[in-house]
């Protein structure tokens, strides 16, 4: 007789209601897998708010994607797949509803946002209308803030790498320039140094590789140096070294498994001349509010944090903050303190520091003629392509 193994979703063994409630309470659909009582694995992602059948099939991709990893028959799984009740589909439609209005008439921009260490809030580097700028790295050189970020221009949605001055006394970028602009999309250029040398690994999703980029001139001339990793969709992957060994964080797409809901860690003696190869078969972490790397991580009297997006109720929703405990023998890592975005702002996704300035992101509401014209003409587009 073949083992039963029971997944509950979110609470409920009925897979419409639970991800029915994951959208009314919390936007994170988590699924628990049992067996003899205890628990086999556990994994979680976010409903898609605008749409019920995209959230059911990304869930049962992602219930396939578990069976597959840990030798369960799909048929085996005992779970309910009832339709939800009329009252529970209509507050469903009423959420949709009002999600659907925040997305037609308030056009959104990610800017970037830092503070001294004596500060406790905000500055804001307001950007053109035309362009939005998000996951700044910063570097301390020659006494001054060097931020790189990425930009994305609105006409497009293409976007490429920059750096800029960061100029404290006027509050604002100065002496900016492109450094890199690929014919894919550019984001995250994770910068750092080793043995006098800075390198960036930007994400490159859409190019379907991990490269490493080396600085031949600081700030504004890169080079390709090498593929760390190739054949492979990841994002926001991000270094650690420790010692002689080199570690890569990344959170790679795959089917049943969005670029925010798993983290897989990558393992070399040599950045540059041993392979880069997993450390672990599996993710190491399966949640949503907790997967995605959001900046460096940080080393503080002798521990090591790493910084992590919160993308359960939308992408890039806060910033976490995790004690890292172990990585060799069974990762572990513990939530020490969560950053949330302020003004008023909908998202915080980026958080990095050097010297005296820590630098982030926020996603704001933008109300100029320009930005509602586009989020007019972007509407009217896509109703006339869905036409």
């Amino acid at each position: 007789m073949p083992l039963k193994t029971t997944l509950t979703i979110s609470g409920h063994s009925n897979i419409y209601k639970g991800i029915q409630e994951a959208t009314i309470h919390t936007g994170v659909i988590e699924l628990i897998f049992f067996r003899k009582g205890k628990i086999l694995t556990k994994a979680s992602l976010a409903n898609d708010s605008m749409s019920l059948h995209k959230s059911l099939r990304k869930t049962q991709e992602k219930i396939s994607l578990l069976c597959n990893r840990h030798n369960i028959n799909e048929k085996n799984l005992e779970y309910d797949n009832k339709k939800p009740s009329k009252i529970q589909d209509i507050i469903y439609r009423l959420l949709l509803l009002k999600k659907l209005l925040f997305k037609a008439f308030v056009p959104v921009q990610w800017i970037i946002v830092y503070k001294r260490n004596d500060e406790k809030r905000w500055r804001k580097l307001i950007p053109s209308s035309k362009v939005f700028q998000a996951d700044p790295f910063i570097v301390y050189k020659d006494n001054k803030y060097f931020i790189f970020y990425e930009e994305l221009d609105f006409k497009d949605y293409h976007g490429y790498l920059m750096v800029a001055e960061l100029d404290i006394k006027n509050n604002k970028l100065i002496k900016a320039k492109k450094i890199l602009k690929l014919d894919y999309h550019l984001s995250y250029p994770c910068i750092f140094m080793d043995y006098d040398t800075y390198y960036m690994i930007p994400e490159t999703a859409q190019g379907g590789s991990i490269d490493l980029y080396e600085c031949t001139s600081f700030p504004y001339y890169w080079k390709k140096k090498q593929t760390l990793l190739d054949n492979i969709s990841a994002v926001d992957t991000t270094p650690l070294k420790i010692k002689n060994t080199w570690y890569l964080f990344t959170s790679e797409k795959i089917k049943g498994a969005g670029g925010n809901e798993e983290l897989t860690i990558y393992k070399s003696s040599s950045l540059l001349n041993k392979p880069f190869k997993k450390l672990y078969k599996y993710p190491v972490v399966t949640d949503v509010t907790n997967a995605r790397m959001g900046g460096h991580f940080i080393k503080h009297n002798g521990e090591i944090f790493r910084v992590s997006q919160n993308c359960g109720k939308r992408y890039g929703h806060k910033v976490n903050i995790n004690k890292v405990l172990q990585i060799e023998g069974g990762f572990k890592e513990e939530l020490v303190k969560t950053h949330e975005a302020s003004f008023g702002a909908l998202g915080f996704h980026t958080y990095n520091h050097d010297h005296e300035i820590t630098v982030g992101d926020m996603e704001i509401p933008r109300f100029d003629y320009y930005s509602l014209k586009r989020l007019m003409l972007s509407r009217i587009q896509k109703t006339i392509g869905c036409v």
